[in-house]
């Protein structure tokens, strides 16, 4: 058995954990057998992954973060990461129900495309780097949990203004608990990727400059989330514009990121 059939099986685990998500939302019920099994699909499918990390580390001796495979792979797995954390800390049961989608098609991108390709081995090597990878990763895996939240605000407030709200309205927590556990988690990342683009500053000065397509992201990405948290505190950005600009903030940050991969090489 190798590493990726472990993330096949973490793939499995985390489309499973959806199946009872959607299960347990159409049958209208917050807690009970569905939210066990699938909260418990979700710890087996984190576990799984981060041995098949460590495993995949092992074989490489380094960090894991060599490839868009890989940084894919790290994203998903902070996410999740992220969930097991705000899940149990706020008590937001249902926000599984929404992550597990996201982590599955996630990984599944990573699975599925030809990304999986060895990268080149620097001339030096420095611990920085790693570091400053690791960090920017887990920063990603808190922006993926606040669009996640956001994407839960606008369900929420859709069921609010509607004339027959179904069953999420009474499910769902209220969207003024929504927009500060959001806004918490766009801090948390914010601060989390000003320290590794830190990192990276640090990096490129022991080992060798960063592609440009890749600076000009992670600049880009930086000011937009600096934007959104600038606006918040101004009363600019709340509610549902914060929330609107949290999920296009990641879909951008994902998208993009595979381009400016894609232009580096």
């Amino acid at each position: 058995m190798n590493e990726r059939l472990l993330f096949w099986f973490a793939l499995a685990c985390y489309a499973g954990a959806s199946a009872l998500t959607a299960r347990r939302l159409q049958r209208g019920s917050p807690e009970g057998t569905l939210h066990h099994a699938s909260l418990g699909l979700m710890v087996a499918a984190f576990a799984l992954q981060t041995l098949a990390m460590l495993w995949r580390g092992q074989h490489l001796g380094r960090c894991p973060l060599t490839n868009l495979f890989e940084v894919q792979v790290f994203i998903a797995w902070s996410a999740v990461l992220f969930y097991l954390l705000i899940g149990s800390s706020y008590r937001v049961s249902f926000l599984g129900a929404f992550s597990a989608p996201l982590v599955a098609v996630v990984l599944a991108m990573a699975l599925l495309a030809p990304i999986d390709v060895p990268a080149r081995t620097p001339d030096k090597h420095s611990a920085w780097v790693e570091f400053h990878a690791a960090i920017g990763i887990l920063a990603c895996g808190a922006l993926a949990l606040a669009s996640v939240v956001g994407a839960m605000y606008l369900v929420q407030e859709r069921q609010l203004k509607s004339r027959r709200p179904g069953r999420l309205l009474f499910l769902l927590p209220a969207v003024d608990q929504l927009d500060v556990i959001g806004f918490r988690l766009l801090l948390v990342g914010f601060v989390l990727l000003t320290v590794g683009m830190a990192g990276g500053v640090v990096s490129q000065r022991i080992v060798e400059p960063w592609p440009w397509p890749k600076t000009v992201w992670a600049v880009v990405v930086w000011c937009w989330y600096a934007l959104l948290l600038g606006g918040r505190a101004m009363n600019w950005w709340r509610g549902r514009k914060a929330a609107c600009g949290a999920v296009a903030g990641f879909v951008f940050t994902l998208a993009s990121y595979w381009g400016a991969t894609w232009l580096a090489q």
